[in-house]
């Protein structure tokens, strides 16, 4: 499977069969080529949906998306570089215990960390001010020194 044919799949039918999401999660030729090709070719509307659709069947205790799937598509997401995105990639993390472990936190500030920082401090969900204290936490401790090699190298959960 090539990513031409899930992003078809996906703008056919608005959803991706059990067969396709069973590639992404396991072909890792597949992964390899979801990031090299979103990283030439944004096509936002696609990357959001996918992260949808794995939050979607995370969230449904019979699906089971492991928290590799879940990165992949929060990396997709953050190459297209929509700051408004990382309340997604935080949606994403606070899906349950395993995820919020799971999920890098290096994924939510993609656009920069202070540029996250001043995104955050503009909204009034109480989930904005949630994943802006933790981003602060987070830059204090020291997480977010190496951003630019995170976002240049080839994610390891690929």
């Amino acid at each position: 499977m090539q990513t031409e044919e899930v992003i078809d799949e996906l703008k056919q039918s608005g959803k991706l069969s059990r067969e396709t999401i069973q590639e992404i999660e396991e072909n890792k030729n597949l992964r390899l080529d979801l990031v090299q090709y979103f990283s030439k070719n944004k096509n936002r509307e696609f990357a959001i949906d996918l992260l949808r659709i794995l939050i979607e069947l995370r969230r449904d205790p019979n699906k089971g998306i492991s928290g590799d799937s879940l990165m992949l598509a929060c990396y997709i997401v953050g190459k297209h570089n929509h700051i408004e995105d990382c309340m997604k990639i935080w949606e994403t993390k606070i899906i349950d215990f395993d995820t919020f472990s799971y999920v890098d936190i290096q994924l939510l500030p993609f656009a920069g960390v202070q540029e996250t920082i001043e995104y955050l401090k503009t909204q009034t969900s109480e989930e904005s001010r949630n994943a802006l204290e933790y981003i602060l936490e987070c830059s204090e401790a020291g997480d977010f020194e190496d951003l630019d090699e995170y976002f240049k190298a080839t994610p390891w959960f690929i």
